[in-house]
């Protein structure tokens, strides 16, 4: 018993960070319409910046968390503005423009290669002290990331539902036509979407770094199937659905570890993948267009 209590802890820390994850890559891809598999890069570009406000700005880890979401944002932008843009104004298809995100994303990853090599790298500043209660065991970083994740989940539903630009973006969601003729700038909106969505890459990935103790150049690439079936599972496109997606895999991939070895837990999210677009296609929250979170 005390086993399985302790893997649905561990399911809540996983759920809370491929949330955030997921969250950010349905964003993306229901606001653009652009699948970027680059996205995974981002998130260990994130580790990696975080790392860097370690050791030059001398940032404790949770501002070097939030310094590596400000780079991620910025890489993100330009990412959009130079290199996805220009292939969405020549009317490129959608898959190829996954085949070049796939593109930027081993860019990204050689980049990374190139700077610090192969090796693992850690944070320094972890207390690694555990909170207890009875069988259910957390370190404090993992309790901060789970607090850390569902202020920033609350903090998006009130931006999308209250907020002017909230009602702004489902607007451009149900019909960018009709968006841009009513005096909505897209061009602007998309611009804020790539921010947002790399930010959340960034502070993802460095929680998703926390959490695993050490990482390399491969932390996001390796993630990347999760968020997709995660994203996928909750229903392409629907906030809402990333989040329950989230919950699910992670939960489910972290308590099969009780019967499986943990080296298979990412087959649990694609077997759970295969069967809910056989069974429901849709997604999980199957709601009305793609802002369910905001209705």
């Amino acid at each position: 018993m005390s086993i399985f209590v302790a893997s649905l802890g561990f399911g809540l820390v996983t759920a809370a960070i491929l949330a955030l994850a997921a969250l950010g890559f349905t964003l993306q891809a229901g606001m653009t319409n652009v699948v970027n598999l680059a996205y995974g890069d981002m998130m260990t570009a994130g580790a990696f910046a975080a790392l860097v406000g370690q050791s030059a700005l001398r940032l404790s880890v949770w501002p070097a968390l939030f310094f590596g979401g400000v780079i991620v944002a910025l890489l993100s932008f330009v990412t959009n503005r130079l290199g996805i843009r220009p292939f969405v104004q020549r009317g490129t298809k959608s898959f190829q423009m996954i085949i070049v995100t796939f593109a930027f994303g081993i860019i990204l990853q050689y980049v990374i290669v190139m700077k610090w090599g192969e090796d693992f790298y850690a944070y320094h500043g972890l207390s690694l002290s555990l909170f207890r209660w009875g069988s259910f065991e957390l370190s404090y970083e993992q309790l901060t990331i789970v607090i850390m994740s569902a202020l920033l989940l609350a903090g998006f539903h009130v931006l999308v539902r209250y907020s002017r630009m909230g009602r702004a973006l489902r607007a451009m969601a149900d019909d960018k036509q009709l968006a841009r003729a009513c005096g909505v700038s897209v061009t602007r909106l998309t611009d804020i979407v790539w921010l947002i969505s790399g930010a959340l890459a960034g502070i993802s990935g460095v929680a998703l770094a926390i959490n695993a103790g050490s990482f390399n150049e491969i932390l996001g690439a390796n993630f990347m199937l999760v968020v997709v079936a995660a994203a996928i599972l909750g229903g392409a496109g629907e906030p809402n659905g990333a989040m329950v997606g989230a919950v699910v895999v992670g939960f489910a991939m972290e308590v099969s570890t009780v019967w499986i070895p943990g080296s298979y837990s990412q087959a649990v999210a694609l077997i759970l993948l295969i069967v809910a677009v056989l069974v429901r296609p849709q997604g999980l929250v199957a709601g009305r267009g793609k802002w369910v979170l905001a209705q």
